[in-house]
């Protein structure tokens, strides 16, 4: 409890002093554009690196070794790509939001559209880490689970409501360091008690158990989620310049390699220490019983982080993208109450099961299959070409009806063909010359 009662002091505290500075769309939204290149980038890591990363990925590579790997490692691959295709125009641009970006590029409908997607998604997203953090609330401080949900979430909602963008970069920090520290000593314990499944494990990129039909679809599909993101792009819109936006993708991105190896290490070093029957999202709660009790408390800490640092990023995502985009406001009272709507949805969601969060979580596929290729292409062309708005919405639509069937069948194929059709439609643009006038936003 003590250890919570601090977390949620100090978060709090920063978001009341960025809230003293909050007084701008631009300060609200994207930190006044002052990050620097280690804060973008860290703050890109804490909020790839949640809680369903973590655990997840060191559950996969106790399951299957060390293709476990490619879960952040084709989100670094896209970040790469961002990076070195992306992150200056996005910059150089000025605007506040993904869906701005787009208006710019692709029209108003397009930006109506993905902005829709966009909040359902991410509000998924949300109640997600929302259930994510009342189990650990729970752990931490002892409290019945009935109680730990809401806990946890008021207090991802009120630093962000706060402060905004500023607060959530500024805590996104000390939140990956807690999270990383916590996992290094975790693995330095099982090195030094269990080090025999990290030796003896082949080093592998595919095998039985992760083929090249999975391979594929984390490089296509999670790759691509990183390519074309609205809380990665936030990150970009709020460097200082386009030189700090690309160095802090890189930073992100080495780090987000670096946190891969030492996940899938922790995942490797549990082998043989858990029964046979173990489920691999129960991994590291499991072997958190077996630490000494201080570090167990700091892998408890580290998952801590990475859900605070993802939850927060999802909530002010989702609530900038509904207030400037969907709204068209930027009144930060107007704002702020967004947020606390936007929180209160997400922690309504957690509470009702999987049944309709998997239903928005859908959001998600049609995010990725729909909106992705279109924006990435339309920011590639030329600034003398742009998409017509007709063929810019019927790529989205093709895109996310794929995406849709995916979701709904089970069938990676189907948002492998949406992603085509998508690319149909794009494909005579890249050779229609076109004046360089801007498309309605």
């Amino acid at each position: 409890m003590v250890i919570f009662a601090l977390y949620a002091v100090l978060l709090v505290g920063l978001g009341l002093w960025d809230a003293r500075h909050a007084r701008s769309p631009e300060a609200y939204f994207v930190n006044n554009r002052a990050s620097g290149a280690w804060q973008v980038g860290l703050s890109i890591t804490a909020s790839c690196v949640g809680g369903s990363a973590t655990i997840g990925m060191a559950g996969l590579a106790w399951q299957i070794g060390t293709p476990a790997f490619w879960w952040l490692g084709s989100g670094a691959c896209g970040l790469l790509l961002l990076t070195f295709a992306l992150a200056r125009k996005v910059r150089a641009s000025g605007a506040l939001t993904l869906p701005e970006l787009i208006g710019q590029r692709l029209g108003r409908q397009a930006r109506t559209l993905a902005s829709l997607i966009i909040v359902l998604a991410w509000s998924a997203i949300l109640a997600a880490q929302f259930t994510a953090m009342g189990q650990l609330t729970a752990s931490l401080t002892g409290l019945d689970p009935a109680l730990a949900l809401p806990a946890g979430a008021a207090l991802i909602v009120l630093y962000a409501l706060l402060g905004g963008q500023a607060s959530v970069i500024r805590s996104d920090v000390p939140q990956f360091l807690l999270l990383f520290g916590g996992l290094c000593l975790t693995l330095g314990w099982l090195f030094v008690h269990n080090p025999h499944p990290m030796f003896s494990v082949e080093v592998e990129a595919l095998n039985e158990g992760f083929g090249p039909s999975k391979f594929i679809y984390f490089f296509i599909i999670i790759g691509g989620s990183y390519v074309v993101c609205p809380m990665l792009f936030g990150r970009v819109l709020s460097a200082r310049d386009e030189r700090t936006a690309r160095r802090g993708g890189l930073i992100g991105a080495g780090w987000l390699v670096v946190t891969a190896v030492v996940i899938v290490l922790v995942g490797l070093g549990c082998r043989s220490l858990l029964p046979a029957g173990s489920t691999p999202d129960s991994v590291l709660t499991a072997v958190q019983g077996l630490l000494p009790p201080w570090i167990g408390m700091a892998l408890m800490v580290s998952l801590l982080s990475a859900v605070l640092s993802s939850a927060d990023s999802c909530l002010i995502t989702a609530a900038t993208v509904l207030c400037h985009d969907l709204l068209h406001t930027e009144r930060l009272p107007v704002c702020r109450g967004v947020t606390l709507a936007l929180g209160g949805l997400g922690y309504l969601l957690a509470t009702r099961g999987h049944g309709i969060l998997d239903l928005l979580l859908m959001a998600n596929d049609v995010y990725v299959c729909g909106v992705v290729l279109p924006v990435f292409w339309g920011l590639m062309l030329p600034m003398t070409r742009h998409i017509p708005h007709r063929t810019a919405t019927a790529a989205m639509l093709a895109g996310g009806a794929g995406g849709l069937a995916s979701a709904l069948l089970g069938l990676p194929e189907a948002g492998y063909m949406g992603l085509f059709a998508s690319l149909v439609c794009l494909a005579p643009t890249a050779f229609a010359c076109r004046d360089a006038r801007q498309p309605a936003m």
